[in-house]
């Protein structure tokens, strides 16, 4: 059986569960945002509290399970409350937590959600023992021995190792997926970016794509140039969501517009043979130095949209592990994600892969479209 290794972050997932936030849109030229409102000194009544756990490593660690692999988890937690339900969920499902770090120094990560009346939500992160990850903790025998290393969002100062993880794993053959969090990239880009000529496969939601784009233009001068679209002009409506957005619509930034399928072109230099972008209820984006390919999202009733990045991602590498081609793995990731967001919680939902394709045989699909780099 393959061995997977996991690397990330840990939570205890806490949801304020009433009838929702009342929220409100500013529209601007190129864009509209949703904000959540609470009466300044309003007491809300809260229905009822849920309690899951969380966090990239343990999300993805799950998914691998269940898709069949043996699964290891690295990640630290505190030596708390939380920290013990955490083991007890990765216990339950067989996960192998002996690289679980556990500290007294930091209380485990912790997420506070709430939604709002449409069920988009808002989460209040603190991070916690995530961020604080040592040197001496990692496991490189386990790194070494592994057919696949997965990365997570590493936070704060356990951003740092990513490039000696990466590095290390590389030189002996392990190939590595990675999964960064939008902090991590605001933060930490350099790490990235100095990883990435070691890592084989790059996993970025739209936000957070966008967020690298933009410490690579303001790293590095020449990004603003090689990553320049040629239209001037943003497509505001989507009103297909079976349409390839992100294609059409080239990002602002500082009154220049830059071009999603250049930044797909430039990243695949640095290393990466795959670069995946998703784009929430639009669908994702996989870009190789051949083709780029969209897949349109499956019409889902959503409950929850924690997870579905994690889900998504960890059934994709986890399909291409099963010698799905990259197209059949897409689609593969899109079911797992929609299964996770119709529950609540990032792991109830995640399926097992006998369950994965019976749902392949009942879902139809709407066909993948694909584009060549240089004409999309």
């Amino acid at each position: 059986m393959k061995k997977v290794l996991t690397i990330g972050g840990a939570t205890q997932d806490i949801y304020l569960h009433y009838h929702g936030a009342d929220y409100f849109s500013i529209t601007k030229k190129d864009y509209t945002k949703n904000y959540m409102i609470f009466e300044s000194g309003e007491k809300i009544e809260v229905e009822k509290i849920l309690y899951f756990t969380g966090g990239g490593s343990t999300n993805s660690a799950v998914s691998f399970k269940r898709m069949g692999f043996e699964t290891n988890c690295f990640c630290q937690i505190g030596d708390d409350d939380a920290g013990k339900l955490i083991l007890k969920d990765l216990k339950k499902e067989n996960v192998d937590t002996s690289n679980i770090v556990t500290t007294k120094e930091h209380s485990s990560g912790t997420s506070f959600i709430i939604h709002s009346l449409k069920k988009e939500r808002t989460i209040f992160a603190y991070r916690g023992a995530n961020g604080f990850l040592k040197s001496k903790d990692i496991p490189y025998d386990k790194i070494k021995e592994s057919d696949q290393i997965y990365i997570t969002s590493l936070s704060h100062g356990s951003a740092d190792f990513l490039p000696q993880i990466s590095e290390f794993a590389h030189k002996n053959n392990v190939p590595i997926a990675i999964n960064p969090g939008i902090s991590q990239l605001a933060k930490g880009q350099s790490q990235l970016k100095n990883s990435l000529k070691f890592i084989d496969i790059l996993i970025m939601n739209n936000s957070e794509a966008q967020t690298f784009m933009v410490t690579l233009i303001e790293s590095e001068p020449r990004f603003k140039k090689v990553l320049e679209s040629s239209q001037k002009t943003i497509n505001i409506k989507n009103d297909n969501a079976e349409k390839p957005y992100l294609l059409q619509t080239p990002f602002l930034y500082e009154n220049i517009y830059f071009s999603i399928r250049k930044f797909f072109r430039e990243v695949l230099k640095m290393g990466p043979k795959i670069v995946v972008i998703t784009n929430g209820a639009n669908g994702v984006y996989v870009g190789t130095k051949d083709e780029i390919m969209f897949q349109p999202s499956i019409k889902t009733e959503i409950e929850d949209t924690l997870g579905a990045g994690d889900s998504f991602g960890s059934c994709f590498v986890a399909s291409l592990m099963h010698n799905y081609s990259i197209s059949e793995s897409l689609i593969n990731g899109i079911i797992n994600s929609s299964s996770v967001i119709g529950k609540m919680g990032a792991k109830p939902g995640l399926l097992t892969h006998k369950q994965l394709k019976e749902k392949i045989n009942k879902i139809k699909a709407n066909k993948i479209q694909k584009f060549e780099p240089s004409k999309c």
